[in-house]
């Protein structure tokens, strides 16, 4: 087994410089814990950027990979697959979804919308190249989904830039209603901006945005890579504001760890793909298949219901945080949640800080602190970590 030093020789050596990775390498991880090379133990409240939603060395789900990787791993979508078959009926049922495509990620569930998007167009004869997303969105790093993403920083050094999308800032109705013509095929939208600092979307705006497309026959999409899955306490972060989206994105938690993402859409933008329109070689594998049903029936299987009550102690113990005049806001839903700091402090320099502490959470934009935990986190788990970082937040002179 290689060493720390070992591990950062080879990574430097041969790995693109594309990560500022923290100076830790984990070795395996049961529940909510984490260890390291040196034998450290860590709680683990970043859960993978919200993807180890079932956590680390779950029986259920390591179970099921391993029987389908005894049976078949990969066969590719030339022929049909049991796995992805009975996924995409348990993904879809009990919702307003009609019809799933299964992709290896969110930007690609992304980058399947956006086509799926133009193609429905195509197919009414209509013009309207036109997609408007938001100021501080995130939605992926392929060339069409960093466009649609709202932050110059993503995508200013991949110049030029495939046209049709424009941007208007969150949380604006009026800008979006200004902004929205007859050239509009789509108004997409996250309902919490995690990477820009875990922001959510006033009621009225998402339930007016919606009003607004639906009126004009504009499709409405919400990218539920990082907010769906049960992260919010329900199975989608749009069933907070009553609509009813045309499509949504899903990846992150939805494989629990294995890598799988889906585009789920109703309406005649359900059927607006036809053969040879869109495609996948690893999409939709049997093996992630196997792994994304364990997600999808534990959580309706009572999961669901957990994920919003500890998503309410977790915020109430963060609340408390606000008497540091640091502290600017706390906020997000379920186990999505964020601490907003001044300037006086450094999100990274608390997150260095805490991991040397025992205690893994991530940052996010504008000098926040995230925390996406596993949904099987447990009380006196985050009763630890939280007591922990009140004592440095304590200790922290400003």
């Amino acid at each position: 087994m290689l060493d720390l030093r070992q591990i950062k020789e080879l990574d430097a050596k041969n790995y693109m410089h594309t990560f500022s990775r923290q100076n830790i390498c984990f070795t395996h991880g049961k529940g909510s814990k984490l260890y390291d090379t040196f034998g450290n133990e860590y709680i683990d409240l970043g859960g993978g950027i919200a993807v180890n939603c079932l956590g680390h060395d779950d029986a259920e789900l390591t179970a099921a990979i391993c029987e389908q990787a005894h049976k078949l791993i990969h066969s590719s979508n030339l022929y049909y697959n049991e796995p992805q078959a009975l996924l995409c009926e348990e993904l879809l049922s009990g919702t307003i979804f009609e019809r799933a495509f299964l992709c290896n990620s969110g930007a690609e569930a992304n980058e399947g919308a956006i086509k799926l998007v133009r193609k429905h167009f195509y197919n009414k004869g209509e013009n309207r190249p036109k997609i408007i997303t938001a100021k501080g969105s995130f939605h992926g790093r392929t060339i069409a989904t960093v466009t649609a993403t709202g932050q110059e920083k993503y995508n200013k050094p991949f110049a030029p830039l495939p046209p049709g999308f424009t941007h208007v800032p969150y949380n604006d109705f009026a800008a979006l209603k200004n902004e929205a013509d007859e050239h509009t095929a789509a108004i997409m939208l996250e309902v919490i901006q995690g990477e820009s600092g875990v922001l959510p979307a006033d009621y009225d705006y998402i339930v007016n945005a919606y009003a607004l497309a639906k009126s004009r026959g504009i499709l409405f999409v919400i990218d539920e890579v990082q907010t769906g899955m049960g992260r919010t306490g329900k199975m989608f972060g749009f069933e907070h504001y009553g609509i009813q989206p045309d499509i949504i994105t899903l990846a992150k938690g939805l494989g629990g760890g294995v890598p799988i993402g889906a585009v789920l859409a109703r309406g005649d933008a359900a059927t607006a793909f036809a053969p040879g329109d869109h495609g996948t070689t690893f999409g939709g594998n049997p093996l992630a298949c196997a792994a994304a049903r364990v997600v999808v029936n534990r959580l309706k299987n009572g999961l669901l219901e957990e994920v919003a009550k500890k998503g309410e102690y977790l915020l109430g113990k963060l609340s408390k945080l606000k008497k540091f005049n640091f502290v600017r806001d706390v906020r997000g839903k379920g186990l999505l949640l964020g601490v907003n700091l001044t300037e006086k402090v450094q999100n990274a320099e608390i997150v260095g800080k805490m991991a040397a502490n025992g205690v893994i959470i991530l940052t996010a934009g504008n000098n926040t602190l995230r925390f996406a935990p596993a949904y099987t986190i447990t009380k006196e788990e985050t009763d630890e970590a939280c007591n922990k970082l009140m004592d440095l937040f304590a200790h922290t002179n400003v």
